[in-house]
């Protein structure tokens, strides 16, 4: 077995520093914790080619070795968008509390629809580079939908050819079905098989039929793109609607009754990860943490989920950004993750322009400061100005990966550049 087929590697060593070709010494935290009896795979073999594998990065290499200090930046290939900070839930494991409870706004439609405008010409007239963003990920904040703006900014979005995934609750997804049915993805975050435990986990009453309504929201959604033979609907295995669902204390048992239900809906796969610690709450007593038997029990229940895996239907149990004991496994020594993408949220202050947007760099760090490349501006024009500019460094240059970051959803960028692109780990010329 390949290591994007396992879970988990058959070693354990212990903290080190590690020398590499540009002769500085960097220290990495490996993963010292025991190890499984058996290794659980992630995905079914056959699968490994999955949206959710993160060798896909290395198609981008070329791109990021023009990251280079003093040099032009390519614009990122990816961004995020948060049209909301207002969520109509509250999870218990909310990654975004600071930034929902500190900046309870919305992006006008005007920012979304410039920003929307702006995206396929980003770096236009620079260096021999192809311009523009290639896709976008709608996602939050807050719940992305309650902004009725949303539908318009996906329609302005594929009409300039942009392609567009989105990450919603689900609750709303009954209004905006065609503008939905033109996303390459929607990801629906359920996080449970039952009523009770979502009712449990997102803060709602116990007779609350909120569970009901997602599910035959799905279901329509996927009914709807099949039958308008729309992007989502199409039989690619990257597109269509995934089950999102974060493991969290006693959610966990229910996991392989999940993988049933999002089959039995019209789901294209559903997707399995840990929850993690927020930014604000690291190394807290609020920070998640799985005990050893927690941790068996997914292994049983990610192995019977898998045997529902088949030709239109995909199980994956992602878990290779994290340790053994889905804890962060940030083993990279900087972050230049802050060069491949960005993310544009609403306002930060309560008497900004209501035309105005935020420019961050990272969707872990929602709301912290340090993170923040632009405030509160309304002129798109100004992200050429900045993006690779000596302001944009400092930032990369004041991040401390293993004092301020949480589980690093770029984990596997920044352990490519450093491993691929700066020591050449690989000798990547040898094909």
């Amino acid at each position: 077995m390949s290591e994007t087929e396992v879970m988990h590697t058959s070693e354990s060593v212990s903290a080190s520093s590690v020398q590499t070709r540009s002769n500085k010494r960097v220290k990495v935290a490996w993963n010292t914790a025991p190890l499984p009896a058996v290794p659980v795979a992630e995905w079914n073999h056959i699968k490994r080619w999955n949206p959710f594998n993160s060798y896909k990065l290395l198609a981008h290499v070329e791109r990021w070795r023009r990251i280079k200090r003093g040099k032009p930046l390519p614009a990122p290939v990816l961004v995020t968008v948060d049209p909301s900070n207002v969520c109509n839930l509250d999870c218990d494991w909310c990654n975004a509390a600071y930034i929902r409870s500190h900046r309870k706004r919305m992006l006008s439609k005007s920012a979304l629809l410039h920003i929307a405008d702006f995206l396929p010409n980003w770096g236009e007239g620079g260096e021999s580079w192809e311009p523009g963003v290639k896709a976008v990920c709608i996602a939050g904040g807050g719940e992305p939908l309650l902004n009725p703006a949303t539908g318009a900014f996906i329609d302005r979005l594929v009409q300039n050819e942009i392609e567009v995934g989105v990450v919603t609750n689900g609750l709303l997804i009954n209004r905006y079905t065609d503008a939905l049915s033109q996303c390459t993805w929607v990801g629906v975050s359920i996080d449970a098989a039952t009523a009770a435990t979502y009712n449990r986990y997102k803060g709602l009453p116990a007779n609350n039929r909120s569970f009901d309504k997602i599910l035959s929201n799905i279901a329509t959604l996927t009914d709807y793109a099949r039958r308008h033979n729309s992007r989502l609907g199409l039989p690619h295995p990257g597109y269509g609607v995934s089950y999102k669902y974060l493991l969290y204390k006693d959610n966990i048992g229910e996991v392989a009754d999940a993988a049933e239900l999002a089959r039995s809906i019209g789901c294209k796969n559903i997707h399995f990860r840990p929850a993690g610690a927020t930014w604000d709450n690291k190394d807290t007593e609020d920070a998640i943490r799985f005990t050893p038997e927690e941790i068996s029990l997914f292994s049983e229940q990610i192995r019977k989920a898998q045997t529902l895996d088949r030709p239109g239907f995909g199980v994956y149990g992602v878990t290779h950004k994290f340790n053994t004991q889905f804890a962060p496994n940030n083993c990279f020594s900087t972050c230049h993750a802050v060069f491949m993408t960005a993310i544009f949220g609403p306002p930060a202050s309560q008497n900004a322009d209501e035309d105005s947007f935020v420019l961050a760099l990272c969707c872990d760090r929602r709301g912290d400061p340090k993170l923040e490349l632009l405030r509160d501006v309304v002129d798109v024009r100004q992200i050429n100005k900045v993006w690779g500019s000596p302001a944009h460094w400092a930032v990369h240059d004041a991040i401390s990966v293993h004092k301020d970051c949480p589980r690093c959803t770029y984990q596997p960028h920044n352990e490519i550049y450093e491993q691929v692109i700066l020591d050449d780990s690989m000798t990547h010329v040898f094909i």
